[in-house]
């Protein structure tokens, strides 16, 4: 089972809630909308924590009434936004990047590949091809009370990518 999520980059708070918020009913989309969240960070940390809150469990947030959303990361969501802007390429390799490209990526058609679901207790597993990796990465999926599926755990996304061949031959 391989499935192709492709959307637009989106970098508009308001946009991209709106968006998740009609595709929200199946957990492949709520991947990609944190993926461009995470894409984000490389012009605008602020506006990308902000898009993460929105597509993470509220169990990894706290209330903020300074943040459109109403909320910012807790310590451990907040972790992966440093790895994504340690190295943008993460991100990137999800969504069209590869390290025999550069980690190049077309933001009118941001593509991630699915290579797998499995139905866990309290939600779903979801794995996502990487560009940068050799191994499929997993996170991990509920759906709340508005039916709405949320990530409840994506640490597997930020552990780091393969360097470029350009990086490679540069010894």
């Amino acid at each position: 089972m391989t499935t192709k999520i492709t959307k637009e980059m989106i970098t508009s708070f308001p946009k991209f809630k709106t968006a998740w918020e009609k595709d929200a009913d199946k957990p492949e989309n709520t991947i990609m909308y944190y993926l461009i969240a995470a894409l984000n960070i490389e012009k605008d940390p602020e506006l990308a924590e902000t898009m993460m809150t929105i597509v993470v469990s509220k169990r990894d947030c706290l209330e903020d009434g300074g943040s459109p959303s109403g909320l910012k990361l807790g310590k451990s969501a907040k972790y992966y936004i440093g790895q994504f802007q340690h190295n943008k390429n993460i991100a990137r390799s999800y969504v069209g990047g590869t390290n025999t490209n550069n980690y190049k990526i077309d933001n009118k058609a941001l593509t991630m590949t699915v290579v797998s679901k499995q139905d866990v207790s309290k939600g779903v597993k979801i794995f996502i091809k990487s560009g940068g990796k050799d191994m499929a990465t997993p996170l991990q999926l509920a759906k709340n009370n508005e039916g709405q599926w949320k990530l409840t755990n994506c640490s597997s996304i930020c552990t780091g990518v393969k360097k470029t061949v350009e990086e490679e031959g540069d010894f």
